[in-house]
């Protein structure tokens, strides 16, 4: 898989699955913008940054969905208004582990 495929379905899986989370609080055009958004600044650290640390496939993998995770909560905290940090951090937990899964599966 190369890197902009895995990016278009990183940024469709987590925009779905944050809409599903979200839904009825946001309007759906900002849920997928600012998926959009977050996606496309933590996964270019994934695949790049990260596999050249030169850990193995476990310490790497962890580090780095939490480091997606954590900057993806971050994000969402700031770019939904209202939201709680815990929210933000479990709606992107959630929507990383949809993402990561799915890619695993395709790999």
């Amino acid at each position: 898989m190369d890197f902009v495929f895995a990016c278009a379905l990183t940024v469709g899986i987590e925009a779905a699955a944050l809409f599903l989370l979200l839904r009825g609080r946001y309007e759906a055009a900002l849920i997928a913008r600012n998926a959009a958004i977050a996606s496309s600044l933590t996964l270019p650290f994934v695949w790049f940054a990260f596999p050249a640390l030169g850990l193995g496939w476990g310490m790497q993998t962890a580090l780095a969905e939490a480091f997606a995770a954590l900057a993806e909560a971050g994000i969402y905290a700031f770019a939904f208004k209202g939201i709680k940090p815990e929210e933000a951090l479990l709606a992107s937990v959630l929507c990383n582990w949809c993402s990561f899964i799915i890619g695993l599966a395709m790999a």
